[in-house]
């Protein structure tokens, strides 16, 4: 049985620590992770340039932490591409480096505002998460990655004192996102952040697992989301359990960009 972190960050993401692969992959040891996957952040936009990541960086220090670390923990090269959908660049950039996984996530809508930085007290709740869920569908059917993170993403930092947001009135719009999921054959993650939010709990939301697997979704990701090496592996037994909960068995490991069901 196999124990993996398959969405991690280091020094190399604008908003994690300064953590070296080492550092990580040490930590990742001493947690007893068997398989982690370094996921930093580039994140494309409608209207900016790209985020800034030094890959060839990334991917030197992954290399150089196989080599202290060989047979004892397996490092693989990923990315987190922020609205792939958004920049035909995305697409290009995947055939210019070797990578073992590519996670797509949304973490902004066309106006490039990142769901943290919001004003939630002047805009319409429900209009913004339907637009998110419409713009998740259009992610999911462009594809071009493997994974499709945090759909719960808005939800961790919507929250106010008068509200408690959930996507149980908005499966009309939910339901299409996990349709192109499948359809595209991408692997749907478990993120445990929202375990250490205000919500408590890891993502996405019980019925929301529940209606991807009556639809048929078979393919699963988990990941602690980590943006430290103090934090690698967190949630991630929690991530185990909601998904067996909820009736899958197997996670989805990409190596060279190719998917293996793996028992948890």
């Amino acid at each position: 049985m196999m124990k993996a972190d398959l969405h991690m960050h280091s020094r190399f993401s604008f908003d994690a620590q300064p953590d070296t692969v080492q550092d990580i992959a040490a930590s990742s040891i001493k947690r007893g992770l068997s398989t982690i996957v370094i996921s930093d952040h580039k994140d494309y936009f409608w209207k900016q340039r790209p985020m800034g990541l030094d890959i060839a960086g990334v991917q030197a220090e992954i290399d150089a932490a196989r080599a202290q670390y060989g047979g004892r923990i397996e490092i693989l090269k990923g990315i987190e591409l922020g609205e792939p959908h958004a920049d035909p660049a995305a697409m290009e950039l995947l055939e210019a480096y070797p990578f073992d996984t590519v996670i797509g996530s949304l973490h902004a809508m066309s106006n490039d505002i990142d769901f943290y930085d919001m004003d939630y007290d002047h805009l319409d709740q429900e209009q913004l998460l339907r637009g998110y869920l419409i713009e998740a569908r259009k992610m999911a059917e462009h594809g071009g990655f493997d994974v499709f993170a945090h759909l719960d993403y808005p939800l961790r930092v919507m929250k106010r004192d008068y509200n408690h947001p959930s996507f149980e009135n908005y499966m009309e719009w939910v339901t299409p996102v996990l349709r192109a999921v499948i359809d595209r054959e991408l692997s749907l993650e478990i993120n445990a952040a929202g375990l250490f939010a205000w919500m408590k709990h890891v993502g996405p939301e019980d019925f929301v697992l529940d209606e991807y697997r009556r639809l048929g979704g078979a393919m699963i990701s988990i990941g602690s989301d980590s943006h430290a090496a103090a934090s690698v592996g967190r949630g991630i037994e929690q991530c185990i359990e909601h998904a067996k909960n909820h009736g899958f068995h197997e996670v989805v490991v990409y190596r060279n960009r190719r998917a293996e069901a793996v028992p948890i």
